[in-house]
């Protein structure tokens, strides 16, 4: 089975607010989409709107910026934020990265775009909590989940058996039993919940879809 993870991209802090209460209600685990607008053509509420609206619910914060150094060291001193996720593809010393989320008591995880190679992953496995594949353009919701996914979730499977694996971008009501048959720990959904006309409903719905036995 799956695990649903509601996702906020935003930049206004006014939403992020709103979807954060909302998602407190219905669920322990929330991600926040942290885009610096280089990393990715767009750009979202930063750690300091994270900081000042503390969560009852923990948070994993994904990083889609090109330089998480800054970024890193203030997010481990929130005690509501458990996991840090930041991208591979960045030109920094990921075993630097991964060892200061670690040294801030946090889960560590990698994300991959969809054109990045399963294997360039591997070593790093032994040192992440959790692999993060995107499946679409990094910093946009509402976009259709790519045509390869399972594909690199088998990938993953094969490779990386032991580690946990999380999928983000284009999760629905229509594929997510699908992906948690495939293995997949964790599933990011945005818009299908935020765009629904209960999030509560919508959230209990995907989740239902997504409790089923792994393969």
């Amino acid at each position: 089975m799956s695990k649903i993870i509601p996702g906020i991209l935003t930049n206004s802090e006014q939403d992020y607010r709103y979807k954060l209460e909302v998602a407190e209600h219905t669920t322990d685990l929330i991600q926040i989409d942290v885009v610096d607008g280089l990393f990715a053509k767009n750009k979202t509420i930063g750690v300091d709107v994270i900081r000042n609206n503390p969560s009852s619910a923990l948070l994993e914060i994904q990083l889609m910026v090109v330089s998480p150094l800054n970024y890193i060291d203030k997010l481990v001193d929130l005690n509501f934020v458990s996991r840090i996720i930041f991208p591979l593809e960045i030109e920094m010393d990921i075993f630097d990265l991964i060892y200061r989320v670690k040294r801030g008591n946090k889960d560590v995880g990698l994300s991959l775009n969809m054109e990045t190679d399963i294997v360039d992953a591997l070593p790093f496995a032994d040192n992440i909590n959790l692999l993060l594949l995107l499946t679409g353009k990094p910093g946009f919701s509402g976009q259709q989940l790519g045509i390869n996914t399972y594909e690199r979730i088998k990938r993953v499977k094969f490779l990386m058996p032991n580690i946990a694996l999380e999928i983000d971008i284009g999760v629905n009501f229509e594929n997510a039993t699908k992906l948690a048959s495939s293995g997949v720990d964790f599933l990011v959904a945005s818009s299908s919940l935020f765009e629904a006309r209960d999030f509560h409903i919508a959230y209990r719905r995907l989740a239902a879809l997504a409790k089923v036995q792994d393969n």
